[in-house]
């Protein structure tokens, strides 16, 4: 698995940027879980569950008679959500052995971080049972680079220190756009794809999502030399006053089954 760009982030803040983006997302993400018609008794199986939000959603969804797995490299924010109908697994996607095939399947701002997403793709069909769906949710950050406001000097200026970091890891900073011909190239049927512009004040929760992650990942910015602490400094700001709009960046989210 390629490095996570928020490993030597601090646990307390971490789990607090997580917490962030499940008070910005979450709504979103069960609505197209809903569109599965998950139900009592299905397996569901979660790639990098993060603070546990949704995994123990998807737990109350099936119930007793379900099993929802959740697995992560790093588990420490859900171990205490271990015990039936959820059970929570340590390590990469890439590596497990499951004892059971899933209804469901369901990753949010995971595969943008990972190289090796060649590999992760097809793996997910053979844990999948017939006519099982996965939901994907990933971002693209170019979308602020395309529609920032050319005026805004420092907004634009991190907009490309994002994008460029990604690069510069080699991976794709417009990943979620390439989520349905990834799909369909491992041979899923495109049942849904919705792809929502995230524009917003300051002090929304998406931008508070920014804010955090743009301090967490200051040096890395400051790295690619495409934006300086000035720069941050102002972009933290901005995110952080409500009379700021800005296109933060893009979400691009797609539900697809596999054939029976």
């Amino acid at each position: 698995m390629s490095e996570y760009i928020f490993d030597s982030h601090k646990e307390d803040k971490e789990l607090k940027r997580l917490k962030l983006i499940e008070a910005a997302f979450d709504a979103d993400s069960i609505q197209f879980l809903e569109k599965t018609g998950v139900k009592n008794g299905w397996h569901c199986l979660e790639i990098g569950p993060g603070a546990g939000s949704i995994l123990t959603w998807l737990g109350d969804r099936v119930g007793e008679r379900g099993l929802v797995v959740g697995i992560d490299k790093n588990t420490k924010y859900v171990d205490d959500l271990n015990g039936a109908p959820l059970q929570i697994i340590e390590g990469n996607f890439s590596d497990a052995h499951f004892e059971t095939s899933f209804d469901l399947l369901h990753c949010r701002y995971v595969l943008i971080h990972n190289a090796e997403d060649q590999d992760m793709i097809p793996k997910i069909k053979p844990v999948l049972k017939p006519g099982a769906y996965i939901v994907l949710e990933e971002p693209d950050f170019t979308s602020a680079q395309l529609l920032n406001d050319p005026l805004d000097i420092s907004q634009g200026r991190v907009n490309t220190a994002i994008c460029r970091m990604f690069t510069d890891m080699g991976l794709n900073p417009g990943y979620g756009l390439t989520l349905p011909q990834k799909l369909e190239a491992a041979g899923f049927e495109i049942t849904d794809v919705v792809s929502k512009i995230h524009f917003a004040s300051g002090n929304s929760p998406v931008a508070k999502v920014m804010a955090e992650s743009t301090e967490a990942l200051h040096d890395k910015y400051i790295t690619t030399g495409e934006a300086g602490d000035v720069d941050l400094k102002e972009y933290i700001a901005n995110a952080k006053d409500e009379k700021y709009w800005s296109v933060y960046y893009s979400t691009i989210s797609v539900i697809a089954k596999l054939p029976s």
